[in-house]
């Protein structure tokens, strides 16, 4: 009995990891999955229902709609692990049964304005998705069986690790690049350039801390400005590369 209440909850896990490698196309059917893995598991089940208890879905979904400095909106969770797995399992059963566009969702806040989903899908279950699958997880028990062998943790930090410091160099240059080729575009008027230089300041400030969340938030409001700028779709063109390989990487 033991081994079917883990064995729902690693396929509960993997269904939701799985969609970040279904594609946006492919994503209706693995929510449908994931919610189904949910339905067919007792404890699952039970936890999310006691974190719905006087949950007020679209009070919290309004409140996570933030805007940052430059005033762009962007999504962001909850702090209180309950309001976490209440909300984003109100957002993907509004999807599953299309009460909410999730392509409409993501181009509002995981977009960027050259229009690319594949990123903003990326973001979407990166910010959204996962945390939800890790804090229920850990809520019923399920993270913390199986735990890995010590020298396996460390190789998978020390890796883990070259690969954010490969990232965030990668990205420092990008952003100077761009700083450098706006600042010598004289078709760039003086408020548009403003904006960009404390977008960008944020950004590698961001990138000192190494703080994902505002990083992402950012970057949408980064591309906003600089997406009607020709002189730098060369840069911009490998700003979204970068992002791509590091998140599908």
């Amino acid at each position: 009995m033991e081994d079917l209440k883990f064995k729902k909850f690693a396929e509960f896990y993997d269904a939701c990891t799985d969609l970040i490698n279904a594609k946006l196309i492919l994503a209706d059917a693995k929510i449908g999955a994931i919610l189904k893995c949910i339905t067919e598991s007792p404890e699952l089940f039970a936890t999310v229902g006691e974190c719905l208890i006087n949950f007020n879905f679209d009070n919290e979904f309004s409140k996570a709609q933030v805007k940052n400095e430059m005033k762009a909106l962007f999504f962001q969770l909850p702090e209180e692990d309950s309001k976490v797995v209440a909300l984003v399992y109100g957002i993907l059963s509004e999807c599953d049964t299309h009460q909410l566009d999730l392509h409409q969702f993501i181009r509002d806040f995981f977009i960027t304005d050259d229009g690319n989903m594949s990123y903003g899908f990326i973001n979407f279950v990166q910010s959204v998705v996962y945390p939800f699958r890790d804090i229920l997880c850990r809520m019923v028990g399920f993270l913390e069986q199986e735990p890995k062998q010590e020298e396996e943790q460390e190789e998978e930090q020390e890796e883990q690790s070259d690969q954010l410091s490969e990232f965030f160099d990668n990205l420092t240059r990008i952003l100077t690049q761009i700083k450098e080729a706006v600042h010598a575009d004289r078709k760039v008027k003086y408020d548009r350039l403003e904006e960009i230089n404390i977008t960008i300041d944020a950004l590698l400030q961001a990138v000192d801390i190494r703080n994902l969340k505002i990083i992402n938030a950012l970057l949408i409001s980064l591309n906003n400005l600089i997406a009607p700028i020709k002189s730098i779709r060369f840069y911009n063109q490998e700003l979204q590369d970068c992002l791509l390989d590091f998140y599908e990487g």
